[in-house]
């Protein structure tokens, strides 16, 4: 009877490792799959324009600097 009982608690630390192993996998999968979308977004965000030339447009909508 302990040779089975060795069987049968080795089958049992088989099964419960194997559960440990795949709820690890399900997490690791995850935390990987998290950080590939946070490297997608943008850590920040640049404007880039170009002048227009009406400069009189400009100094119109603008206050001088001696205003204050």
């Amino acid at each position: 009877m302990p040779k089975y009982s060795r069987l049968l608690a080795l089958g049992i630390a088989v099964i419960v490792n194997s559960g440990a192993l795949a709820t690890m996998h399900a997490a690791m999968t995850q935390f990987a799959e998290h950080a590939q979308a946070a490297q997608s977004v943008p850590e920040r965000i640049v404007v880039t324009a170009h002048r227009n030339g009406d400069y009189k447009l400009a100094a119109r909508a603008c206050p001088t600097p001696n205003t204050l």
